[in-house]
């Protein structure tokens, strides 16, 4: 060593610094957030759940505000043995770990896309951009204790499986999480297109062993049915069909400006005017505007190695088709965010529609805090769905990534 050299405690301190810095932050602000996390919030509604089960109770009188899937209630069992101040730390804990592993599969499906050296300067930026996205939905998980974020790191690992070609994994991965959020089941018909039958028919017997983990084990006293196929008569069903008048759960019926899905939106853009009794029909008609503009993309990107940008546009869809999407669902547009950030750094020709897609979804959807802003402001965009329109936008640069992969040297699918 060189007498001006630094000393090695010094270079291996830099070096972790450099290497691990995000991280660093990330715990120190985790610490720091902590104390706003602690109040009764989620953690209440799912540790009484999980009693429900364990003492064989019919969920939806035991606890008619839980609407999830029983799946989830019987992953929930472990916290009932404890006291409420160790759940809810444990939960934070976990949900701390999923944030840090989805950024993880995120940053893993948005570089890999896109083949070629990164330099220092472009990674920091692409970590910076697509966290300060993200952060208002990662932010909306944590204050309600949502579990949002533990379904999410699931299907990111699916689809980075896919990405890898072990179908298998992924298929099960996808099933897993649909079966604790009903929403990644958009994947199944996904798999089937991409001709994945393996992971496909995998997909099918975990959801359904899943789905059905709490009737293996108990026995709702004085049910008709077991819990799975309770919930699915009596929540899913009416929501899924638009059967309000069987359907015990009010609360996505309506112009409800909190519902951010094509429902919510349809909802409050016919309420009281002529058309609001047409609200069906045009609601279909819609979602199947929707779907059509979506499946004519998934077409025009046959034959490219596009998972990642396939993936981010059924995160879209999901929320979009959804009966009922809150602002914490919303954190699964993580994964659209680090792909349009990416795209946006790579590519000069087309970077000046990313960074106005992506703009006009910031302060759509993430942007400025409604502290802030004047309230008629706010109120005028709560009432008209802007987070749903800051959603709908990056479809627009998405699209430009699947017509046009040969711009950012996307490869060909592999025969």
């Amino acid at each position: 060593m060189t007498p001006d050299a630094p000393p090695i405690g010094h270079h291996m301190i830099r070096e972790f610094s450099r290497r691990y810095w995000p991280w660093l932050v990330l715990f120190v602000v985790a610490a720091a957030y902590y104390p706003r996390f602690v109040h009764p919030g989620g953690m209440v509604l799912y540790r009484h759940a999980a009693e429900c089960v364990w003492t064989q109770q019919i969920l939806q009188v035991c606890d008619v505000a839980f609407t999830y899937p029983p799946a989830f209630a019987f992953v929930m069992l472990p916290f009932v043995a404890m006291p409420l101040w160790l759940a809810v730390l444990i939960w934070y804990l976990i949900t701390l770990a999923c944030t840090a592993w989805s950024l993880v599969l995120c940053r893993r499906l948005a570089l890999g896309l896109i083949p070629g050296p990164w330099t220092e300067n472009e990674l920091g930026w692409f970590a910076g951009l697509s966290f300060l996205l993200s952060l208002k939905f990662i932010l909306a998980v944590y204050e309600d204790q949502a579990y949002d974020l533990l379904v999410l790191p699931l299907t990111l690992w699916g689809i980075l499986a896919l990405v890898e070609r072990r179908d298998l994994a992924g298929g099960a991965s996808l099933a897993f999480a649909a079966a604790l959020k009903v929403t990644p089941l958009i994947f199944l018909p996904y798999l089937l297109f991409k001709r994945r039958f393996a992971a496909a028919g995998l997909f099918v017997v975990v959801l359904l062993a899943a789905s059905f983990s709490a009737d293996l084990f108990f026995t709702p006293q004085g049910g008709v049915h077991g819990y799975f196929i309770t919930w699915l008569h009596e929540v899913a069903a009416p929501g899924l069909f638009e059967n309000s008048t069987a359907a015990r759960y009010a609360f996505w019926d309506g112009a409800n400006p909190f519902n951010l899905s094509l429902r919510g939106m349809t909802a409050l853009a016919i309420d009281q005017t002529a058309w609001q009794s047409s609200f069906v029909p045009i609601l279909r008609a819609t979602q199947l505007l929707f779907a059509v503009l979506i499946g004519a993309l998934f077409l025009v990107a046959l034959g490219w190695e596009l998972i990642a940008v396939e993936g981010s546009l059924l995160f879209i869809a999901m929320l979009m088709l959804s009966p009922m999407s809150g602002r914490g669902h919303f954190v699964t547009l993580m994964l659209p965010y680090c792909v349009l950030v990416a795209a946006c750094i790579k590519d000069n020709r087309t970077k000046w529609l990313g960074v106005a897609v992506l703009v006009l979804s910031f302060f759509l959807g993430t942007g400025i805090p409604r502290d802030i802003a004047p309230r008629g402001w706010t109120e005028f965009m709560r009432m008209h769905s802007d987070i749903s329109w800051g959603t709908l936008v990056l479809i627009v640069y998405l699209a430009m990534l699947m017509i046009f992969p040969q711009r950012w040297g996307i490869a060909r699918t592999k025969a």
